[in-house]
């Protein structure tokens, strides 16, 4: 099968999920779209099949085992990996036509996007503003290429990439985007009534709308709701300025307000100064590596027993698929 599959994780948020699945189903009512879904949700799921004739997988699973399971079951040659909570503005098929004739061989987002001014500042000023920064890195929330040729060189073990110097996230998938390295990228931009979402926009044209935190109520909803029971307290700022600006979203779409756009890529951020300053104040690889083992024999502990179980049986299958 040629042409283009979407593909996307789904752990909660269903107004947002049902905007994200109109908007692909109105630029392509005939591509198959790929959901693995965790959390239950059969009947939810099952209205998404009967309206959108989407291919669903209710499976618990942590997010890179969906991503990975969804790939493999991927069929088409393209593949357009997209967030429940991005919504498309324009049909991709100028994007397609570039792949398909070698101008590029991905089409994303770099993972260089700040916070709104008006939100760091106040809400987070520790975090210096960037929401994500890892320069030269594309993940997940919206990525285009050629799925069939990338699992035949790399298989889906090539999905995996390094961390690289400089960077304050760091995402399994950073490995698509390090190995197609021709990219043909979109750029972020704020729209202030809706909190912390991006417009990706290519000269000027919107093609994609991503709100972030699609999953808060389920992601954030311990910390927000309980504090003092979070290891992140700032979750409970999250939530209150995710669901301001998702609802402002919903209630306006489709007639959006992009009349307040400024850009969200730090264009006057000095990038190369900033990775050096984290690599001057990175602790060393020891540190490192122990810091990492007590965070997860924290997590671990917190499992208990069968949650324990569960995961490590997912990280048997992600094995199994990766063979």
């Amino acid at each position: 099968m040629n042409g283009i599959s979407f593909v996307t994780p789904y752990w909660s948020g269903r107004e947002m999920m049902r905007i994200h699945l109109e908007s692909i189903h109105r630029y392509y009512p005939a591509a198959p779209v790929l959901i693995s879904k965790r959390g239950g949700g059969l009947e939810e799921m099952e209205a998404y099949r009967r309206d959108f004739r989407v291919q669903y997988w209710l499976e618990e699973c942590e997010f890179p085992d969906a991503y990975i399971r969804l790939l493999q079951r991927c069929q088409s040659e393209y593949v357009c990996i997209l967030d429940h909570d991005a919504v498309l503005l324009a049909s991709l098929d100028p994007y397609l036509k570039g792949l398909a004739q070698g101008q590029y061989d991905l089409v994303g987002v770099e993972e260089r996007i700040r916070m709104p001014d008006s939100i760091w500042k106040s809400q987070w000023p520790e975090a210096g503003g960037w929401l994500r920064f890892a320069p030269g890195c594309t993940a997940a929330n919206f990525i285009m290429f050629n799925l069939r040729a990338f699992k035949t060189r790399w298989g889906l073990r090539g999905v995996w990439g390094k961390r690289p110097h400089g960077t304050l996230h760091y995402e399994f998938d950073y490995g698509i985007g390090q190995k197609l390295t021709r990219q043909h990228l979109l750029l972020p931009f704020h729209a202030r009534r809706y909190g912390m979402g991006n417009l990706l926009s290519d000269d000027g044209k919107p093609v994609l709308w991503h709100q972030w935190y699609g999953s808060y109520r389920t992601r954030l909803l311990d910390s927000a709701r309980e504090p003092g029971n979070s290891s992140e307290p700032d979750d409970r700022v999250v939530y209150d300025v995710v669901e301001k600006g998702e609802l402002a979203f919903v209630a306006d779409y489709p007639a959006l307000d992009f009349s307040d756009l400024t850009p969200a890529w730090g264009p006057d951020r000095d990038i190369r100064a900033e990775q050096l300053a984290i690599e001057t104040a990175r602790p060393s690889r020891l540190e490192e590596a122990f810091a990492g083992f007590m965070l997860r024999l924290r997590r671990w502990w917190g499992y208990g027993f069968r949650g324990f179980a569960t995961r490590a049986l997912a990280r048997l299958d992600l094995w199994w698929r990766l063979r």
